[in-house]
């Protein structure tokens, strides 16, 4: 997703020949209409989609080739690769982003993570074990929630502190005409922050949620710089609830209709089944298939409600930067934003996600296409 401050989505390594010149891209600007998008978003403060000379689509396949070979390995080095590709793509002032972080990166910290999950998951699996053995049966291992708590618990805390990291991580190696982004807070106060408010969520059914993403975003944004100049952020929250009302309401409406759908044509089986404990009543592939039928339909409104509500996100994340008085706004066309989201995802499942830096592309191009900004993004200077 684009995440916003245009440094953090995309990719960078090689500094293509491609590169609109400066002189042109005024030339074209000053050819349209001045009240027209188009010059608000090619004037002097340019931020384009310059498309490589290598397909995403090689790319794309190669990748998946080599993970084959290497029994996945090479998927770390192959999703950088990806990475770099699409910030080269992004042209500021004529200037392409550089990514420099590196396979090996991704796959020591894929290490490190798997190492704590792994230990994580053993220490809780001894405790159910041992609540188990005891003799308390399930009466035990409802005891055991506590201690659960106690390895729960801290393990949310870190999960703030990673995401920080990662971000901080992804920022320190873009660099853009020879300086590079990055990110100055403190990475146990953001955990704190999103520990508290983590909390929220559940005591108010959802509806922190929306609230919470875009605190927690907004503290990334205002502790991110650029050769020593911070970016702001000055979102509106009112828009990006109204997409979230529609998902929550309608999202409510669609499972309770599947529910009644459901216990309408294949009931008596699911209360059979729940009844005597057993899936024996539903080994029926007839039942099967009218559930799966009943759940698919249901998750199709679903899925477009989500979509809604993501293309609702991205516009308010994008919308939000601000640099020096200089402000962003991105305005994404419904049907073809619904369109390219759910190509990406058919495209993504059906490849098994070979195909993710070919979706990752179409989405980023799509929404720089309809970034516009309020003004002259002088944090660089434009190429000559």
């Amino acid at each position: 997703m684009v995440e916003a401050e245009v440094a953090y989505r995309g990719t960078a390594g090689q500094l293509l020949p491609s590169v609109v010149p400066y002189a042109e891209i005024t030339d074209r600007a000053s050819a349209v209409p001045a009240d027209s998008a188009a010059v608000r978003r090619r004037g002097p403060n340019i931020v384009t989609w310059v498309e490589p000379a290598e397909s995403f689509w090689l790319l794309a396949l190669k990748n998946f080739g080599l993970t084959l070979a290497t029994f996945g390995v090479y998927h770390f080095w192959g999703r950088v690769e990806a990475r770099r590709k699409v910030m080269n793509a992004i042209h500021i002032n004529g200037r392409p982003l550089d990514y420099t972080g590196t396979g090996r990166e991704a796959f020591v910290s894929f290490l490190i993570g798997a190492v704590v999950a792994g230990a994580v998951v053993t220490v809780m699996l001894g405790l159910l074990s041992q609540a188990v053995q005891s003799g308390a049966g399930i009466e035990g291992v409802r005891q055991t929630r506590w201690q659960r708590l106690t390895i729960s618990l801290p393990m949310l805390f870190l999960l703030g502190s990673v995401v920080y990291r990662k971000r901080q991580h992804i920022l320190r190696r873009t660099w853009l005409s020879g300086k590079r982004f990055d990110l100055s807070g403190w990475a146990w106060g953001y955990a704190w922050q999103h520990f508290w408010s983590a909390f929220l969520v559940p005591l108010t059914l959802g509806w922190a949620a929306p609230w919470r993403a875009s605190r927690l975003e907004r503290r990334k944004i205002e502790e991110m710089h650029y050769d020593g100049h911070h970016f702001t952020a000055r979102g509106q929250l009112k828009p990006l609830y109204s997409s979230f009302a529609l998902l929550w309401f309608g999202g409510g409406l669609v499972y309770i209709g599947t529910l009644l759908v459901l216990s309408r044509y294949i009931g008596p089986e699911i209360v059979a089944a729940v009844q005597g404990l057993t899936l024996a009543p539903l080994a029926n592939m007839e039942v099967l298939r009218q559930g799966a039928l009943v759940i698919a339909g249901g998750m199709v409104p679903l899925a477009l409600l989500m979509l809604i509500y993501r293309k609702a996100w991205i516009e308010h994340l994008v919308s939000s930067i601000s640099f020096g008085g200089e402000q962003l706004h991105l305005t994404l066309p419904r049907g073809r934003f619904l369109w390219i989201c759910g190509t990406n995802i058919v495209m993504s499942v059906l490849s098994f996600g070979a195909l993710a830096p070919v979706a990752e592309a179409r989405l980023v191009r799509f929404v720089l296409t309809h970034l516009e900004a309020t003004g002259p993004m002088a944090f660089v200077e434009p190429s000559a």
